[in-house]
């Protein structure tokens, strides 16, 4: 099953049910999958929040999205014409965050 995990200080996001979802079909766009219940309801994204003090770097700062996408073993070997023609996840991503989706952080 396809996932996506997004790790962030509780309140870096406006509406984390709208962004899940969000994700969620992002995925199913570029893995290529058809959209049909069978893959609606194995394509699942989570938006966990965290407490500020439990994210930092060196210096304190804990302005961090943490993004895990994973998909199924070998995927992306055994069909490489997923990635090269519909972009790869992260530019997808970015296209979400610029497009005021997934908010802006820090």
């Amino acid at each position: 099953m396809p996932m996506i995990d997004v790790y962030a200080a509780a309140g870096t996001f406006p509406d984390t049910s709208k962004l899940a979802k969000d994700l969620a079909a992002t995925l199913m766009a570029v893995e290529g999958v058809p959209n049909i219940p069978m893959f609606r309801k194995n394509t699942a994204a989570f938006v966990h929040e965290l407490p500020s003090s439990a994210l930092a770097n060196v210096d304190g700062d804990s302005t961090y999205v943490r993004v895990q996408v994973l998909t199924n073993a070998g995927a992306d070997e055994q069909h490489p014409y997923r990635w090269g023609k519909r972009g790869d996840p992260g530019r997808r991503l970015d296209d979400q965050r610029s497009s005021g989706r997934l908010g802006r952080v820090g």
